[in-house]
């Protein structure tokens, strides 16, 4: 885990340093995938002009027909630039110019020092009397040897020759810069090389290379040269962001020129190396480079290249292993929380209908909860009306009881003053009168009418809906007939027909006539009585 880590802090590091040039680095790639397009371009250009050539006469303007040939095929391609070069060195020597045959051979040393062969281009182009040359030729003439000593000199870097090729490209330098003062751009890019080789000022080498940068087109060989040599001044300076956009820069325009002949994709895929940058994209710069210099046919070239893509290639390859490492690695937490996510989400969907279970559980409890409040609620009024009921009938019995014991208290005081005066005769006729059974009589049937139809309110309508349609009791409010009176007291579970007779002051008889005659009256005769017993429950 460790490992991955480190990995990942590496990769984003990479991408941070170069994350600044990310826009150049995209054209660079838009511009790499249609190089195609740039060459063909060139090479129907380079068929127009070859296709003039046998329509020209004048050896004059063959020979410069021939040398602008050479010029388009010099960083393009060697083979076929050292043809034009040779065709312009034989023209020349056989039509006895010797102007063309000096800047011919000049060509071909050019040609040779770019290609390695850097004593045979000395031996070449020595022997050269610079006397008889014009300022023009002088200035080619110096001019490559100044590019001859500086190849050689890179080549012999760490051997003992290294500072005399040094030396001498010192020499030829300060010469061509007397010569280029003609031609400004060519003179400020002379005049960078000399602050940055002789003087070792890299930021006044970097002003003149900028002003070449500022004046030249960017389709040209020299604006490439210095871009490329100012990006040198800013490695030099330790300003690493710049260097990077302008070697980018210099690779941009060596394609679109375009220039097979070139260091500067190959310089950018070195640079993403070294910085652990895009590796997959420096293998690809370092393979077009390759490719560029077969086509050129530069063998040094494609030796420097190949000595490149040889450190980039197990670079590349390492870093794919740890890719791979580190894929797999993600792919196996992947997999955990994969797999945890799936348990994770059984789990959730076995909960949730554990919880809609229970939820109609609950809904199911709170709707038998609901109901048992309201039945609750209506037995709790039904209760407060009982007890209420009862308080009413408690009152009643204790108002009839105070009545009695009045009257009774009354009547012992009635007997003693009787008693008392001797007045035996009329005491008895007192104690026989019935008038005090009628008014007893009436008392307890108003009190038992009040206590009945508060306890039982719904009697009446329940005990006629027993009997047939037309019999009904008709009743005065608060008050029952002898017939309700009877079967009230059935209905409080007094069934002997004596006993109701003692409770109603009549006779067994009659009291069993009034229930014959309801019983006649009643829906089901058969269990009348027992109907009127389980009304109003």
């Amino acid at each position: 885990m460790k490992s991955i880590i480190i990995i990942v802090t590496m990769l984003l590091i990479s991408t941070s340093v170069h994350a600044e040039n990310e826009v150049l680095y995209n054209t660079l790639d838009s511009v790499v995938a249609n190089r195609h397009k740039y060459t063909k371009e060139k090479e129907a250009r380079l068929s127009m002009l070859k296709q003039r050539i046998p329509s020209i006469t004048d050896p004059a303007l063959k020979l410069e027909m021939y040398n602008t040939i050479y010029n388009e095929y010099h960083y393009f391609r060697y083979d076929s630039a050292m043809v034009y070069v040779l065709k312009g060195l034989e023209l020349a020597k056989k039509t006895g110019n010797g102007r063309y045959t000096m800047l011919n051979t000049i060509h071909k040393a050019t040609l040779l020092s770019a290609s390695g062969l850097y004593s045979e281009a000395e031996d070449l182009i020595k022997p050269l009397d610079e006397e008889k040359m014009d300022s023009l030729l002088k200035y080619e003439y110096n001019l490559t040897l100044y590019w001859l000593y500086t190849y050689w000199k890179d080549y012999a870097n760490s051997s003992e020759y290294a500072d005399q090729y040094w030396e001498k490209k010192i020499e030829c330098l300060k010469k061509t810069i007397e010569l280029a003062k003609k031609s400004p751009r060519d003179y400020y890019y002379l005049l960078g090389e000399y602050e940055m080789y002789i003087n070792g000022d890299h930021k006044k080498a970097l002003a003149y290379y900028n002003k070449v940068l500022d004046a030249e087109m960017e389709n040209t060989r020299l604006y490439s040269t210095a871009c490329f040599a100012a990006a040198c001044c800013y490695n030099n300076l330790k300003d690493y962001v710049r260097y990077e956009e302008y070697i980018v820069r210099t690779a941009i325009t060596d394609i679109k020129t375009p220039v097979k002949e070139n260091l500067s994709l190959q310089t950018v895929a070195d640079w993403l190396f070294n910085t652990d940058g895009n590796i997959k994209r420096a293998e690809s710069y370092i393979n077009v480079a390759i490719e560029d210099a077969k086509f050129y046919n530069n063998r040094l070239r494609m030796l420097n290249s190949s000595d490149k893509l040889m450190v980039i290639v197990p670079k590349y390859k390492s870093m794919l292993e740890a890719q791979n490492y580190a894929l797999l690695w993600a792919l196996v937490v992947c997999g955990v929380l994969v797999v945890t996510l799936v348990v994770a989400t059984v789990f959730i969907v076995r909960q949730n209908k554990l919880l809609i279970h229970r939820r109609k559980e609950i809904a199911s409890n709170n709707k038998q909860l609901s109901a048992l409040n309201e039945e609750l609620t209506m037995k709790n009024g039904c209760l407060v009306n009982i007890n209420t009921r009862r308080e009413n009938l408690v009152k009643l019995y204790i108002d009839l009881c105070s009545k009695y014991i009045d009257r009774l208290n009354n009547y012992q005081k009635l007997v003693v003053r009787k008693i008392k005066a001797k007045q035996i005769d009329e005491l008895l006729s007192k104690t026989t009168s019935s008038k005090l059974s009628d008014e007893d009589a009436t008392t307890f049937m108003s009190h038992f009418d009040k206590a009945f139809l508060e306890l039982y309110p719904s009697f009446v309508n329940e005990f006629n809906a027993l009997l047939t349609d037309g019999s009904d009791v008709k009743t005065k409010p608060g008050s029952l007939t002898t017939e309700l009176r009877i079967f009230a007291l059935i209905r409080l579970g007094v069934k002997d027909s004596s006993e109701i007779a003692n409770l109603l002051f009549y006779t067994p008889r009659t009291i069993y006539n009034y229930r014959s005659a309801m019983k006649a009256k009643a829906i089901n005769k058969e269990t009348f009585e027992d109907d009127v017993r389980r009304l109003c429950t």
